[in-house]
This record gives C-alpha cells, structure tokens and sequence, in this order.
C-alpha cells in the first residue's frame, strides 16, 4: 500500500486546472491564504499569487506553463526571466516559489540552490522551484487539497514509478538484442577509441563520490529514529542533487566521444539517477511538512489557534515523515546504491577494449532484477512508524513491530522523544519564525543560535 505522501498525483491537464491547485495548496502549507497578483490568468510583476505570512514575511509564487512550455521542465534562463520580472513586484520577497507540473530536476534544482546563496547574501529572496514529485509530496500532506482535486481514491498508484518502469522496459524489452546483452554493444568495444575508456573512468569516479554521497545520508538516516529536514538537506538531498548536477555536465561534455550504444546506456543510467534524487527531494519535502507543524503548535503556545488540533496535526505529520524516512532508508540500502555500483560495473564493461558477453549479461540481470524488485517496492506500513524507523538500522524493509500494548508503549514513547527534539532541530534555519517565537516568549533570546543549522 502506498501512503498518500509517497503517490504521485496526477498532473494537472491545463494551466488554468495547475493555478488553481497550486493557489489551495499553497495555502494549505503556509496555513494563510494565498492571492491571485493581478486579475486571474494574467500575471504581474512576474508573479501569480501571493501571501503575507503572520510573521511578516511575504511569499510569492508562479505557476509556470501559460503557453506551450506547459509541463517542460524549467531551463536557467526561465528562472533568471522569472526573477528579473520579480524584481517589479512592490512587496518584499522573502521566498520566490516556482511551480511546474516538469518532473523535479536536479540541475534545476542546484541552480536554485545557487542563486538563493547569492541572493541570501545580499539580502533578497530564496528561490526554490517546485516539480511535480514535491509538489506530490505536497499533496499527500494535506487531506482537503487531496480530496478537492483527486477525490478520494483519486491518486495515481504507478505515478512515480514510470521513471524506472522506463528504464526496466530498456533493459528487458529487446532480449538477446537489448542494449546490454546485444552483439553489437560487444562487438563495438572492439574497435572503441582509448579515450573513451579514460572518460568512462572519469564518469565512474562521479559515480563512486555519488554512490558514497547516498551511503553517507544512509549512515545519517540510521542514526536514530527521527532524521529533521535540515539534517535531510545537508547529506541527502543538497549533495546529491549537486552531485548529478556535475555528474550530468560531465556525461553531455564527453558524450560526443563515445559510440551511439554507450550514450543510450549513459541516457537511461541518469533516468535511474534522475529518479534516486527525486526520492532524496520528496522525503525531504514531507519531514519539512512536520517542521512546519510543529512550528505552528509553538506559535499556537503564544495564544494562537488550538494547541491540541495543531498537536494531533504534528503527530500525523510525523509518523507519516518517519515513514517516508524508513521507506527511504531501504531504497538507499537496498536498491539506490546497489543500483550504482551495477551501473558503475555496466559501464566499465562497455568501455572495455575487448568483448565480455558473460559479464555484460550477468551485470543486466542485476540491474534488471534491482529495478523489478524497487518498481514493487512501497514501504511497509504499521501503526508503529516511530517504533520502525527506530529499528531500521538492524531491521529488513519487510520487517514491522509486533502487534501489543508493549509497542503502543514503545511509539509513544519514541514519538515524545521525537517531539522533544523537535522544539530545536525544527527550528534550524528559520529565523523569522524564531524573532516570532521569541517576541511571544515561547523561545529565549539564545534561540537565536538556531538560525544558522549546524555547520552552515
């Protein structure tokens, strides 16, 4: 069964349809209403809806593919276009959010990375870009959104995994002459130039600091029960974005120098490699979704809203988190770098001087097999998501607690400890909540530390 915050939804059919999703699920997250710029379908100023926060600070957003670029993913110059029409916009910006039915991208999401850095530094907004996958993750968060645009029953089950089933569908599909295992993949290794060899060797190099960048976040993952939003984004989802990134770069500069079977080999690879960092930018997107409860349940402690709705909130946001989180750590372990250590070993085989029929076809039917099993693949649930992730780490994905009144004990106990911890790594980076908090007395002056998250 896969939890609503894992599903892919499915895209919306016009522009007109994407607005409007985007109008209530915006104001679903930042739990204050967001408004059309201008009259509806005309944007202004580079911007289509917006809101002004309780805390002050000011969120503009658009929703990209008015005309025929519906759906493509976002280019550099599109996001530089976006922010020189920003710069008309007569409110200050603190987050500038772009939304795109494009799947998520990970070059497009290092360039946004890169510019909220600069941007940061001299004082102007973020910019994020949001691609369907984390708009998803979205989605599955928030019940009334869910409901209001897909029913009950509406999301699409096989959404996320077409990615990989395309890239299973090219391994499998052409049988004894499928890229892998055909002839004429073995017989060009033969007459296959020197330097193409030494730049496989340098795309592999890519794939070890990749492959070691997941081991890390598995190791960050294993840790303990409950993994926050800003240690996700430091060893998960930021390198691992930037890593592909370069690792992208690295395969169209050198692409001319290999033959045509090892740059569709190199294609499909980053599909697979596409999808592993959209995974990385999801679960980072549903454990930000309990950030901000929790977040809100402290302001609420400042005479705000109902505290015991906002609490039961933050619970549900967090076991759905911690689930995605053991989900996650299981891709990793299981699928994401067994996947790239085959991958690495394909294309060293391909790159080879001299024939290796054997290998190449024991090589495919790994890869084949890891990506059968990960297409199947949809977490395990249980009633005991804390108790889970708390023993992933000596535990098998297919693994759950045992039904008692001993780990009805044990999950409340490891949520306390979840939410204790709460009150300070929910915190990390988000300064204007924090002057909030402080200005209300729920937090210390010294909270103030908190804005910076550790090592930044």
């Amino acid at each position: 069964m896969t939890s609503p915050a894992s599903t892919d939804y499915p895209r919306s059919s016009s522009w007109q349809d994407f607005e409007r999703l985007s109008l209530d699920l915006l104001s679903a997250v930042y739990q204050t209403r967001f408004r059309r710029w201008g009259s509806a379908g005309q944007r202004k100023d580079g911007v289509d809806a917006w809101a002004k926060l309780p805390d002050g600070k000011v969120v503009a957003v658009r929703c990209e593919g008015r005309t025929e670029h519906f759906g493509q993913v976002l280019t550099r110059t599109d996001i530089d276009t976006a922010l020189s029409e920003l710069a008309g916009f007569p409110h200050p910006v603190a987050e500038f959010i772009l939304l795109t039915t494009a799947p998520d991208d990970a070059a497009t999401a290092a360039y946004a990375a890169e510019l909220t850095a600069s941007r940061r530094a001299t004082g102007q907004s973020s910019v994020a870009v949001w691609g369907w996958q984390t708009i998803s993750g979205h989605i599955g968060q928030h019940e009334k959104v869910r409901t209001a645009f897909y029913g009950h029953e509406g999301a699409s089950s096989g959404g996320r995994k077409l990615a990989l089933a395309a890239a299973l569908l090219l391994i499998v599909a052409g049988g004894a002459g499928s890229l892998f295992l055909g002839k004429n993949a073995i017989d060009a290794s033969k007459t296959r130039p020197q330097s193409a060899s030494a730049n496989v060797d340098d795309i592999v190099k890519s794939l070890d600091d990749l492959g070691n960048t997941y081991k890390e976040c598995q190791a960050v993952l294993g840790q303990g029960t409950f993994t926050f939003t800003h240690e996700l984004i430091s060893s998960c989802r930021d390198p691992a974005t930037k890593q592909l990134s370069a690792l992208t770069k690295k395969v169209d500069k050198q692409r001319a120098g290999f033959d045509q079977g090892l740059q569709a080999e190199l294609s499909r690879t980053l599909v697979i490699f596409n999808e592993d960092v959209r995974e990385a930018v999801a679960v980072t997107s549903v454990t930000h979704a309990f950030d901000n409860e929790v977040v809100q349940a402290m302001k609420n402690a400042c005479g705000q809203g109902a505290p015991q709705a906002r609490a039961a909130s933050a619970r549900k946001a967090g076991a759905e988190a911690a689930a995605a989180q053991v989900r996650y750590y299981f891709l990793l372990k299981d699928f994401i770098v067994p996947e790239l250590e085959t991958a690495r070993t394909i294309l060293q085989l391909h790159a080879r001087n001299a024939p290796a029929p054997e290998e190449m076809k024991a090589a495919a039917g790994r890869m084949e097999q890891l990506l059968m099993a990960r297409t199947a693949y949809a977490g395990t649930p249980t009633p005991w998501p804390f108790t889970q992730s708390s023993a992933k780490h000596a535990s098998t994905r297919d693994a759950t607690p045992e039904p008692g009144p001993q780990s009805d004990a044990a999950e409340e106990a490891h949520w306390r400890r979840v939410l204790a911890k709460s009150s300070t790594d929910s915190l990390y980076g988000r300064k204007n909540d924090i002057e909030a908090l402080i200005s209300c007395g729920a937090l210390k002056e010294d909270a103030r530390t908190l804005a910076q998250p550790p090592g930044a």
